[in-house]
């Protein structure tokens, strides 16, 4: 207000204060001036620089992610796993020739996309919008996939790479059956190992322990007597307990290892065996035991003999067989055991591992005992076409470090 009648009262002060405000020289002008030209070179540079080489950037990368994507498509179809394209409704638009084989899909079945979807609480369109990728886990006719869903907005549409992962889950799966059979195998071995022991320390105990301390006493008593007559009854006696405790030690030894295979031989305690399964069991039996006129070694005789041994068991209790047969040959190279029934069959399981496995430990014991000397274990059976069990062993690796004996057979110890 004192400005205002300040400049009334002295005009040559107004005229001045005029002339200012409307001269170019004004700063207000000069800053607005400066303010419309920034503004106009800023709308110039973004409109006629900036923008067309955004768009042009966009557009070429629109163009290079288009030809990736169609190169990737076309690669699909050489790819060995299967593939599917799907629209944003799940709906299949394509699918290459893996898919065709191993899912059997074409382009008019979709039943696989909404179980998928719908399962695993999958938004597709959002998914192929904001061209994510997820991945998830399925079983489908039988095997197990590992699907990885790919969203192209591009193309508007996803992609689903299938890759098979049966192996992965069968090799888990049984190998932990083959890691809960070690553990049950190991048990029972501790379990049979106490038994054993029990066995042992009752018969050495009670029986054998028994005897030598009558033995013992009648030594004693024999001692102090003084009849002739009495002294020569008591070392009868005497006699007679000891005897009966060699036999019963003799019988314990032949209950620990295969009846005097070095003493009869492979052949001959192997017949002995057939007979007498075939007697207590009433199943005819078939034998082929070529004469041994080479030296096996004492571990292969005793793995053949506890091999049959074992067949033969199963058979009794599980084949229903008829009849049997026994065959054993041996070359310059390879001792061969083949045994083979009539009976029900059974299908065997083989894990990865190449092992074999059953309800209990017998098969697998087999396979060890004979792998454990280099051999070869194989087993051909199914439903009622009978069972062949082959165990195969090569003599010259069991028997390099005797090979003077092997090339001379009447070097066999007695």
């Amino acid at each position: 207000m004192i400005t205002s009648l300040f400049l009334l009262n002295n005009p040559s002060e107004l005229e001045k204060y005029l002339k200012l405000i409307f001269s170019v020289y004004n700063p207000i002008y000069l800053s607005v001036f400066i303010f419309i030209v920034l503004m106009a070179l800023f709308y110039i540079s973004y409109n006629y620089v900036y923008s067309p080489l955004l768009l042009k950037h966009r557009s070429e990368k629109e163009k290079l992610e288009l030809k990736r994507e169609k190169l990737l498509a076309l690669f699909t179809e050489l790819d060995p796993n299967p593939i599917v394209k799907i629209d944003p409704l799940g709906n299949i638009v394509g699918l290459n020739n893996s898919a065709k084989e191993k899912l059997g899909l074409d382009t008019s079945n979709v039943s696989i996309i909404p179980s998928l979807t719908s399962e695993f609480d999958i938004n597709i369109g959002q998914l192929i919008s904001d061209d994510k990728t997820m991945t998830v886990t399925k079983k489908l006719n039988e095997k197990f996939y590992e699907i990885n869903i790919h969203g192209i907005s591009l193309l508007k549409m996803a992609q689903l790479y299938f890759y098979d992962l049966t192996e992965k889950k069968d090799y888990e799966e049984q190998m932990h059956v083959y890691q809960k059979l070690l553990r049950d195998s190991s048990a029972r071995l501790t379990q049979v190992l106490e038994e054993e022991r029990d066995r042992f320390a009752g018969l050495l105990h009670d029986s054998i322990g028994q005897n030598l301390l009558f033995i013992k006493l009648g030594l004693l008593k024999g001692n102090s007597s003084s009849s002739k007559k009495s002294s020569s009854d008591e070392s009868s006696e005497i006699l007679e307990l000891v005897n009966a405790t060699l036999a019963e030690i003799k019988d314990i030894a032949r209950n620990i290892r295969p009846l005097n295979i070095e003493e009869l031989g492979l052949k001959t305690v192997l017949t002995s065996m057939c007979k007498n399964v075939s007697i207590e069991s009433g199943i005819k039996m078939h034998l082929d035991l070529k004469d041994i006129k080479v030296k096996l070694s004492k571990d292969l005789e005793i793995c053949i003999y506890r091999v049959a041994q074992e067949a033969l068991n199963n058979i009794i209790k599980h084949s229903r067989a008829k009849e049997f047969i026994v065959n054993l040959s041996i070359d310059d190279e390879c001792v061969t055991l083949i045994i083979s029934d009539d009976g029900i069959g059974f299908k065997p399981t083989v894990l990865l591992n190449k092992k074999y496995v059953s309800e209990g430990m017998g098969l697998l014991n087999m396979q060890e005992r004979v792998e454990r000397l280099n051999g070869t274990f194989h087993i051909d059976s199914s439903h009622d076409h009978g069972t062949v069990l082959l165990a195969d062993f090569p003599i010259n690796e069991m028997n390099n470090e005797n090979e003077l004996d092997y090339k001379n057979p009447s070097s066999r110890r007695s």
